[in-house]
């Protein structure tokens, strides 16, 4: 292994704060079956989204994924030196390739023509890139993608609400799938930013309105950042959608997937939405172990267990708006296991919901009455005016609409509780404690004092109602 890499691996371990726990890993005596190609790219699964962790790249490592497949036995190990080989390939089911790196080393033609074959004896491959060309990944990979009869692209896929997360062109949400044992069960996928696929074998698409915004590079690659975005302006030129996001096909007697974004398996978006679905169908396809494909175990994996409430058209916890939630959501993650979809059916020890900006339907609003009814505990986050507001109208407080009969107030300088005889609470937090993204630093960013008190106050929140 790379010593430099151990060095900056090992650095960011020493600051972390005690991770989730899990079932551990299973003693191996033969190999593992999903091997990490360490050799030409960066991947950070080991670290992931923890207390303490503001680096980046390591906030976005597939932890989450990873672990829950060694809990069920399915184990896997790095690659980091020498080149990928026959040899090396037979012993495993299924390579892993991360966004391969312009500083890491490039794919000889001998280890293309190895995964090629690996493939087409019955192999499977999982390879992850991301917007426009990002560290020249998509330029690394092209040789080995033809080989295998897939086109690459330089492009980020952008689009308009309704089918953003948030303000921007690049945060999309991902609803139009096709048939295939990955996406079954999908509905709403996270996208943050990410790049197109070949449409020919592609299964979850972006919108017809969406368009692919041309990367921004000059020569040597010398002007602007590694990242190489384009100006998320629609232009005539520019490819109209739909546009493949996920793709997944069959070669020969192996079989592959490719997605075009790192953040949507990272720890700190996997657990957005359908996110971790995705993960979960696609390591069943490709290791060809149905089992995998399970959701309910995945939820329960860990406890407590909070859940951000967030409506399908109204993204607060996915959005880095400065009025929205994402940090907050970040925030909790770091420290308890925790989703954000729009399932009130689902098991809770927590739930968060986003306050004014919207009506609350009458299922809504009955559904939280039972829970809270039920015993369950619900966090209100207030909605502090911005400029989003001159263009919806806030509507009556989710409070207000709540049944509070029976319940014992109480109220401090940071949030106003109800408490039932069942257990049931509801802390609605106050205005100047407000969490959103205005007030919270990003989770790749230590938080300034202010910011830092803001998070402390917010956790022993949360600390206090699931009983810790």
């Amino acid at each position: 292994m790379n010593a430099t890499f151990i060095v900056f691996v090992c650095g960011l371990l020493a600051v972390q704060a005690e991770p989730l726990k899990d079932e551990g890993h299973a003693d191996r005596e033969t190999p593992a079956p999903i091997l990490i190609d360490w050799i030409h790219a960066n991947d950070l699964s080991m670290v992931g989204l923890r207390p303490g962790i503001y680096d980046y790249h390591a906030t976005v490592g597939f932890r989450h994924g990873f672990d829950f497949l060694v809990s069920r036995g399915v184990e896997h190990e790095y690659v980091s030196e020498g080149r990928l080989n026959p040899e090396r390939l037979a012993k495993h089911k299924l390579l892993f390739i991360n966004l391969p790196s312009a500083e890491r080393e490039p794919f000889l033609v001998s280890e293309v023509m190895a995964i090629r074959d690996f493939v087409k004896n019955g192999g499977s491959l999982l390879v992850v890139m991301d917007h426009s060309n990002c560290y020249f990944h998509s330029h690394r990979l092209k040789p080995l993608l033809a080989v295998l009869g897939i086109e690459a692209f330089v492009d980020t896929v952008c689009d308009g609400p309704p089918h953003t997360i948030g303000g921007g062109k690049g945060w999309l949400a991902i609803t139009q799938f096709s048939r295939h044992p990955v996406t079954t069960g999908l509905q709403r996928l996270g996208y943050q930013t990410g790049g197109r696929l070949d449409p020919r074998y592609s299964v979850a698409w972006t919108s017809s309105s969406s368009w692919a915004d041309e990367w921004k590079v000059g020569i040597y690659g010398e002007d602007g950042s590694m990242g190489l975005y384009g100006d998320f302006c629609k232009e005539e030129h520019e490819v109209l959608g739909p546009h493949g996001v996920v793709l997944a096909r069959e070669f020969q007697k192996g079989r592959i997937v490719v997605v075009g974004d790192q953040n949507m398996w990272g720890d700190a978006y996997m657990n957005y939405a359908d996110n971790y679905r995705l993960w979960l169908n696609t390591m069943a396809w490709l290791l060809r172990d149905g089992k995998l494909a399970d959701w309910k175990g995945y939820e329960s994996w860990h406890s407590p267990r909070a859940v951000f409430y967030e409506p399908r058209d109204k993204a607060r916890f996915g959005s880095n708006n400065v009025c929205d939630y994402y940090y907050l959501l970040c925030l909790v993650a770091r420290h308890y296991w925790t989703f954000a979809n729009d399932r009130l059916d689902e098991s809770a020890d927590l739930r968060i919901v986003a306050d004014g900006g919207r009506e609350f339907s009458a299922e809504e609003v009955a559904r939280f009455n039972a829970y809270v009814r039920e015993g369950g505990k619900l966090v209100v986050v207030p909605h502090v005016a911005g400029e989003s507001d001159l263009e919806e109208e806030v509507t009556e407080p989710l409070v207000g609409l709540l049944d509070l009969s029976g319940s014992e107030k109480t109220s401090t300088e940071h949030a106003t509780e109800y408490m039932f005889g069942n257990g049931g609470r509801v802390v609605l937090l106050a205005e100047e404690l407000a969490p959103n993204c205005g007030r919270l630093a990003p989770p790749i960013r230590v938080p300034n004092a202010e910011e830092g008190e803001r998070a402390e106050v917010v956790l022993g929140v949360v600390r206090g109602l699931l009983g810790e």
